[in-house]
């Protein structure tokens, strides 16, 4: 939050209701000692960045196995947690200040003891828990993160140069929790499919959240033929969103059509669960630094991942590491400003997933 009056309006309101409330009387201070029964989680982010908090979450149930716990999460993520006997309760919210009274509505009747904010919009999370009556907030300060409301806040991560999965497991180690399990997991359970008859099967997200992180549509083509000329079982899978529709078209545009036969697009027709279902089932797959990248590592399908502006030890692959590849090049000045990883190279991605598909 930048905007100096939503942060003094936000303050005001905090502070007037610490007056009236009494919330904080008698508060003795947060340690492993305190033993809550109602807990709210706040990951009103991306698909990801539940992923990532996953470890954290797990890590939290084992420590208060008799608590009562409410997510708080996005619509995004809907589909993975609705149904997820993770939560006792769930609130979908859009992170808008605007909606904001529905949250707290529905958190003061659950009556949290604590919230532990993992990754949502900074002000409007803690004005949420503090007005629920939640009496201890915790919360993963990213490294950009204003501190003008840590006064509010009994416990938060300092910057580290660690993965963020491990930040959080370090930020939640206060309450006395077993931190020493890293791995993702789906909050819901991922059923097998039968698979076709292709080997290898080759997973490409071509889409990101900005072409920063996007390989270019070109280098994607230029491997599917690679790969369908030297693998005669080969099959392509292509997933993605709506919204990447466009990439899709220049990529059927690129290949030559002996070879659209072989490649099979989801782009835009699957729900969550299927697309987990479709990741879980491949070879391999490669993509940017996305959500589906997160997926194939929580459902243990082997990746290679591409950085260029991003650097994968902070949200890279940070379990199974034996079947999970990165290409990192260094940022330079005469990187093409939109698709900076237009400098990884067809050679490096295929020479590299060769590695996967032997293992």
């Amino acid at each position: 939050m930048k905007k100096l009056w939503k942060i003094n309006v936000i303050n005001n309101v905090l502070s007037l209701h610490a007056r009236l409330s009494q919330i904080d009387k008698n508060k003795t201070p947060l340690s492993s000692n305190h033993e809550f029964k109602r807990i709210v989680i706040f990951s009103t982010t991306a698909l990801g960045d539940l992923l990532f908090n996953t470890p954290a979450i797990k890590a939290i149930k084992h420590r208060y196995p008799e608590a009562r716990l409410m997510l708080v999460s996005s619509d995004k993520n809907r589909d993975l947690v609705e149904k997820s006997q993770w939560f006792d309760e769930i609130v979908i919210w859009d992170n808008k200040i605007v909606h904001s009274h529905r949250v707290i509505r529905r958190m003061r009747k659950f009556k949290p003891d604590m919230t532990v904010l993992l990754h949502s919009t900074l002000g409007y999370d803690i004005l949420c828990a503090r007005l629920s009556g939640s009496k201890y907030i915790i919360r993963d300060n990213f490294r950009s993160d204003n501190t003008v409301f840590n006064h509010w806040i009994d416990h938060y991560s300092s910057a580290t140069d660690v993965h963020i999965i491990q930040r959080k497991l370090d930020l939640i180690s206060i309450l006395g929790c077993n931190t020493t399990d890293i791995r993702m997991q789906f909050p819901i359970a991922i059923h097998s499919v039968a698979r076709e008859n292709y080997r290898p099967v080759i997973g490409f997200q071509m889409g990101a959240s900005g072409k920063n992180r996007c390989w270019p549509v070109e280098h994607f083509s230029e491997l599917a033929e690679r790969i369908l000329e030297n693998h005669k079982d080969a099959k392509i899978v292509l997933t993605g969103a709506a919204q990447d529709k466009n990439i899709e078209k220049s990529f059927f545009d690129l290949l030559k059509n002996k070879y659209h036969s072989r490649v099979h697009s989801y782009i835009g027709k699957t729900r969550l669960p299927e697309l987990l279902q479709i990741i879980k089932n491949l070879d391999v797959l490669i993509t940017g630094d996305t959500g589906p990248l997160h997926i194939a590592i929580t459902a243990e399908t082997p990746t290679v991942s591409l950085y260029v502006s991003a650097n994968p030890r902070h949200t890279g692959p940070y379990q199974d590491l034996h079947i999970h590849q990165t290409i990192r090049i260094e940022p330079e000045s005469n990187d093409d400003p939109h698709y900076p990883l237009r400098k990884i190279s067809v050679d490096q991605v295929y020479n590299v997933m060769m590695k996967n598909i032997s293992v």
